[in-house]
């Protein structure tokens, strides 16, 4: 099986060489690596230009992008240079083992409707006294459709050692079949293909595409015994207005596009609570986010003319998706992860 590692690039020269080194790493013979980088101004061009004048074990190829087109458009401009069975999304700030992607391959090898093959991500900072911290094993859809990663923060004692269905698999390192992709991408009046939504252009655009492929019967797979570890920064690193704005709005636009209606109005007061208090919070934190935040509901109209077009291909009606990955919400834990991140005693976070 032939896989593409498509890795989105964006001022981020420190961690690129490393990135580089550990996919070329990777045990799984037939593996193409496509960098994608958004403009960088800092010397990510240097080192791009060097990187390919090196022997790669693996074939190495660069797309230049002029201008920042986001997580989304970079993923799609690798895409539409490669092929391959599977593509693996790769974030900079991953260093993979180097059976991660042979591990992941045998997952999709195994059964033809699994998509999506979600490894067992951890953090690159241990806790405190040494135990290594998990970042994700795939994503949960909650009631307030608050999409969490699942084991988040939590210390790795052994208990996401069993592998499964999940709802869906996050972004910073995922393998998906490329057929899952290709079957799932939107379609434009122009013929253009369209596989991560661009409007979006980062952030929750891994949980629409989750979102979609359960909607047309694909399955995303959990396998712990492919491991990786992911650079996760702290609050002040990560709260700038554009990525607020951007989290703040897409996961409404994403509910917009996929949700069930029936379900959604079951939910109403939850959504509309943490909505209002996500609200408040980022008035309170990032004051400066809200006039982009709001901007960019103007992406709603956009959303209900894609929600027309999965839904008249979708093989998964919405209700049985929401009844199947839908988990009841729980406050504690959500208020208790806000509180470590925003006091900066998150586990396994960089300061």
């Amino acid at each position: 099986m032939k896989v593409v590692a498509v890795v989105v690039s964006w001022n981020a020269a420190t961690q690129l060489p490393a990135c580089l080194a550990r996919l070329d790493a990777q045990d799984h013979d037939d593996l193409e690596v496509v960098v994608v980088d958004n403009a960088s101004t800092d010397v990510t061009a240097r080192i791009l230009a060097e990187a390919e004048t090196r022997p790669w074990r693996h074939p190495l190829r660069i797309v230049r992008n002029h201008t920042n087109r986001g997580f989304a458009g970079a993923i799609n401009d690798g895409l539409a240079v490669s092929d391959g069975d599977a593509v693996l999304f790769c974030n900079v700030d991953i260093e993979p083992d180097p059976s991660l992607v042979s591990r992941c391959v045998a997952v999709l090898e195994q059964d033809e409707r699994i998509g999506s093959v979600q490894p067992k991500l951890l953090r690159t900072v241990a806790a405190p006294d040494g135990a290594p911290v998990i970042d994700t094993t795939g994503h949960v859809l909650t009631s307030a459709r608050l999409v969490r990663n699942r084991g988040e923060g939590e210390r790795d004692l052994g208990q996401y050692e069993q592998a499964g269905e999940v709802f869906g698999a996050s972004g910073a390192l995922v393998l998906h079949r490329r057929v899952m992709l290709d079957d799932v991408a939107w379609r434009g009046d122009d013929g253009r293909r369209e596989v991560l939504t661009e409007d979006l252009f980062a952030y929750f655009d891994d949980v629409e595409l989750d979102w979609r492929a359960r909607l047309l019967g694909w399955r995303a797979w959990y396998e712990p015994t492919a491991v990786g570890r992911h650079e996760r920064g702290g609050a002040g690193v990560r709260r700038t207005p554009l990525v607020e704005a951007l989290n703040y709005a897409n996961r409404l636009v994403v509910v917009a596009t996929c949700d069930d209606l029936a379900a959604l109005v079951r939910a109403a007061p939850v959504v509309v609570a943490t909505t209002a208090l996500k609200t408040i919070e980022l008035a309170v934190t990032v004051p400066s986010a809200l006039v982009p935040a709001a901007r960019r509901l103007a992406l709603l109209p956009g959303a209900r003319r894609r929600r027309r077009q999965v839904l008249a291909r979708s093989r998964v009606s919405t209700g049985e998706v929401v009844a199947r990955w839908v988990e009841p919400f729980r406050w504690r834990p959500w208020i208790g992860t806000w509180w470590r991140r925003v006091t900066g005693r998150a586990l396994g976070v960089a300061r």
